[in-house]
């Protein structure tokens, strides 16, 4: 039995989309350059271009204490654990990225982000 049909989940994913892009967020996203420090938060970084955003600032209860944020972002955003998300002002480093899965369609994916001081 199929749960969803293909034309269910594409409405399904351009609507994600749609919720992402319509939040009005947008965030630079930058790449950390050059030798990687252990540890350090303080390493330089490059644009690599902008990239559409739903950040939430007060994570769910169920987050841990270190985590800051949580951002959806499109399933094609090539987001990696480290790169720097800059938006209003606040510098972020992504902690994790976990594509969202709905019955074998990438809808989006998760970030969760820690607020660099």
């Amino acid at each position: 039995m199929t749960v969803l049909t293909e034309v269910e989940k594409a409405s399904v994913a351009r609507d994600v989309r749609d919720l992402i892009e319509g939040s009005g967020q947008r965030a630079t996203l930058l790449r950390v350059t050059g030798a990687k420090l252990y540890g350090s938060d303080d390493q330089a970084t490059e644009p690599i271009g902008e990239i559409p955003i739903e950040l939430v600032e007060t994570p769910s209860v169920n987050l841990s204490d270190n985590v800051d944020a949580t951002g959806h972002v499109l399933p094609e955003a090539d987001v990696r654990p480290t790169d720097r998300i800059r938006l209003a002002g606040a510098t972020y480093r992504v902690q994790t990225v976990k594509p969202q899965n709905l019955f074998g369609v990438i809808t989006h994916q998760v970030v969760t982000l820690i607020h660099l001081r």
